[in-house]
């Protein structure tokens, strides 16, 4: 990197000769910039400024027929986070499942997010890793439908039974996003959503900068926050260990002494002497966490692009660094 400064909307990378495989890197520098606005972003690449850009789901539609779009799974898991610790309403597990069976996942997906993501209803996603058995993790994972799925009835039953549980008949929460331009719509949409599933229920939209809303998650000072998380390595327990008591990722401060054991044993424990057993453990403990609704997982993120035709050779990867430009060639 030979050009950044704090805050700054522009960056440049520049080929490291003493690469151990610089004979074969054939870029001699990456331009990056930082456009805010998805809108610009996609002018300034009509008009050839930009080579790469990601698009918001709104520009899907505008480009879906080009052949330079392209939409590929990115590996994140975007849920809510909910305050489980420090916002009592938000301890009820009646309440939590109301809001996870108030969200249509499959219409925001066709009609707000747009860009080849996936509804998702569990916590360790698709195409993540494969067993012993070379099964995917999710293919052979239980069926949580009867705790999360999009049904009105059951989560009107759900929050009638909060509502006697708390003794309160109306609540109001706030739900802490991102300021740019996706998670807004997610927002709106999520409001909206629970609101009108949900009489009774309030939803506040607080936007932040990135980095506060993180920092407020992992101080505890929020009650609901729209958040994601994306797999370092191939393994379920790039996500599950951030449910154990303790880990800083473990925003709303959920505990379970059972869900802690079975991590532990999948790490150092009997279990991770055999493949089969481990990814029985991991299994299990998805299931309590599902089941206790730690988060109420949104979908599955796919990233829409437009690429220039004579870039060619960019890898994208749904784990650890989504893109590598190690063989790209711009003709």
């Amino acid at each position: 990197m030979t050009s950044y400064e704090p805050s700054s909307t522009e960056f440049t990378l520049v080929k490291n000769e003493e690469y151990w495989d610089a004979d074969r890197v054939q870029l001699t520098q990456i331009n990056y910039q930082l456009v805010q606005d998805n809108q610009q972003a996609l002018l300034s690449y009509q008009t050839g400024d930009l080579d790469y850009i990601l698009l918001s789901g709104d520009q899907v539609d505008q480009v879906s027929a080009d052949p330079e779009f392209d939409t590929f799974n990115a590996g994140y898991l975007w849920y809510l986070t909910v305050n489980i610790t420090d916002v009592p309403d938000l301890n009820n597990l009646n309440m939590r499942k109301a809001l996870a069976n108030a969200i249509d996942r499959e219409t925001m997906m066709s009609s707000v997010v747009k860009d080849g993501s996936k509804a998702a209803y569990f916590n360790v996603p698709d195409e993540l890793a494969a067993g012993p058995d070379g099964q995917d993790f999710r293919a052979t994972a239980e069926d949580y439908s009867d705790v999360i799925s999009y049904d009105a009835e059951a989560a009107q039953g759900y929050l009638e039974a909060a509502k006697a549980e708390l003794g309160k008949d109306s609540f109001e929460f706030d739900m802490i996003v991102d300021d740019d331009a996706q998670p807004q719509q997610v927002a709106t949409y999520l409001q909206q959503q629970i609101q009108s599933t949900l009489p009774g229920v309030k939803i506040n939209i607080v936007t932040k900068p990135k980095k506060q809303r993180v920092l407020d998650c992992q101080s505890g000072d929020y009650e609901i926050g729209l958040t994601r998380w994306g797999p370092d390595y191939a393994d379920p327990t790039t996500y599950l260990n951030m449910w154990t008591t303790g880990n800083n990722n473990n925003y709303g401060r959920w505990s379970n002494e059972q869900y802690d054991a079975l991590i532990k044993d999948a790490a150092v424990g009997e279990s991770s002497k055999d493949a089969a057993a481990r990814w029985d453990v991991l299994h299990q403990a998805e299931a309590i966490a599902v089941r206790d609704l730690v988060i109420i997982p949104l979908y599955e993120k796919s990233n829409a692009t437009m690429v220039k035709s004579y870039v060619t050779g960019v890898e994208n990867h749904p784990v650890a660094l989504n893109r590598v430009y190690k063989n790209t060639v711009v003709a």
